[in-house]
C-alpha cells in the first residue's frame, strides 16, 4: 500500500460518491467539504495513514473545543471525519479507520434543544424594524417582511429564498413552500404578513407570478447567505449580546416552540414545519414544560377534584 497519499488527495471522490452514491444534498456535501477543510487547516494536509492520525484528530477536536465550538457542533464534525475514513478504508487506501475509537461527545437533552426567542426578543425586532429609526435604510422594509415570514412560516432558509408570487394564496391565507428533496407543504400565515407582502408586491414598478418574492435591488432571487447576513445586522442593530444566537433557522424554532405553547398538537405542527418523523417534532414537546404542565393539572386525579382530599 502506498504511503504517501494526502487527506487532500481523496476529498473529491469522497464527495463525489457521497452525492451519487448516497444522494446527499447540496448543502450537506458543503458542510463535508468546510469540514474536511478546516481539519488540513489545524492538523496540516498530513499522510492519511500517518501514525499518529489518531492523536492528529483529537489534537484538532481538542483546537475545536478551545475555540469554543458546541458538543453538536464538534458532533458534526467527528461525523464528517468518520465518513471520510471510513470511504479511505472500504476503497483500501487506509488499512484500519483511525476513527475507531473516537467517540463523540455526549450531549445532554437540555442541551440539544433548539434555540428559540421569547415573545419580548420577537416584540423587541419588531418594534426596531417598523419605527425605521433604528433602520436607516431602504432594507429596512424587506427586513421586516423577511423577519416576519421566517416567524410566521416556520420557513427554512433555502424555502423563503425559493418562494415565488404565485406561491402565494391570498384568499385562502397560505403559503406554498418547496423543501427537502423538493417535497411541497402549504402553510397557513396571519392576515398582517399577508397585507405586508401584498403591499410589498405592489410596490414593484412591474412583476409577474413567477418572480421570486424577496429579491435584490437587481430584481435577483436572494441567496441564503444574504439573509443570513442580514440576520445578523438586524440583531446587532437591535442591540442583542454578541452570545445570543439569532439566525434564520432560530425564528423557525420560535415559530414551532410559541405554538406548542400555545397548545397545538405535534402532528399539526408536524405538517406546518415539513418533518417526514414525528420524532423530529418531538423535540418541541421537550421545549415546553409550560404546556406538558397544563395538561398534567388538566389531567391527572391527583390535580383535580377526583382525589382532591386524599
Amino acid at each position: 500500500m502506498e504511503n504517501d497519499y494526502k487527506i487532500s488527495d481523496f476529498i473529491q471522490d469522497f464527495l463525489i460518491a457521497k452525492e451519487v452514491e448516497e444522494g446527499c444534498q447540496p448543502s450537506t456535501i458543503r458542510a463535508y467539504r468546510y469540514d474536511l477543510e478546516k481539519f488540513m487547516k489545524i492538523i496540516g494536509d498530513i499522510e492519511i495513514d500517518h501514525k499518529l492520525m489518531r492523536q492528529k484528530i483529537r489534537l484538532f477536536l481538542k483546537a475545536l473545543k478551545d475555540k469554543g465550538y458546541t458538543k453538536k457542533s464538534i458532533s458534526r464534525k467527528i461525523a464528517c471525519l468518520r465518513s471520510y475514513f471510513k470511504f479511505l478504508t472500504l476503497n483500501e487506501f487506509l488499512s484500519k479507520n483511525p476513527m475507531n475509537k473516537i467517540r463523540s461527545p455526549k450531549i445532554r437533552a437540555e442541551e440539544s434543544l433548539p434555540k428559540f426567542l421569547d415573545l419580548k426578543d420577537i416584540q423587541k425586532i419588531f418594534m426596531n424594524l417598523k419605527e425605521r429609526t433604528t433602520f436607516n435604510s431602504k432594507k429596512s422594509k424587506r427586513y421586516y417582511l423577511m423577519v416576519r415570514l421566517l416567524y410566521s412560516t416556520m420557513a427554512r432558509v433555502s424555502e423563503l429564498c425559493n418562494i415565488r408570487i404565485r406561491d402565494i394564496n391570498f384568499e385562502k391565507g397560505y403559503i406554498r413552500l418547496r423543501g427537502k428533496g423538493n417535497k411541497e407543504r402549504i402553510v397557513p400565515v396571519d392576515e398582517k404578513t399577508l397585507s405586508l407582502i401584498e403591499e410589498h408586491i405592489k410596490n414593484k414598478i412591474k412583476y409577474n407570478s413567477d418572480d421570486y418574492l424577496l429579491v435584490n435591488t437587481r430584481n435577483e432571487q436572494l441567496s441564503p447567505r444574504v439573509i443570513q447576513n442580514d440576520i445578523q445586522i438586524i440583531k446587532e442593530k437591535c442591540g442583542f449580546a454578541e452570545s445570543k444566537v439569532i439566525t434564520p433557522h432560530v425564528f423557525r424554532h420560535t415559530g414551532a416552540t410559541h405554538l406548542r405553547r400555545s397548545g397545538m398538537d405535534i402532528s399539526e405542527l408536524q405538517d406546518i414545519l415539513g418533518h417526514s418523523s414525528p420524532n423530529t417534532t418531538r423535540i418541541y414537546a421537550k421545549n415546553d414544560i409550560t404546556t406538558l404542565k397544563q395538561s398534567y393539572t388538566k389531567m391527572h386525579p391527583l390535580s383535580n377534584s377526583e382525589l382532591e382530599d386524599l
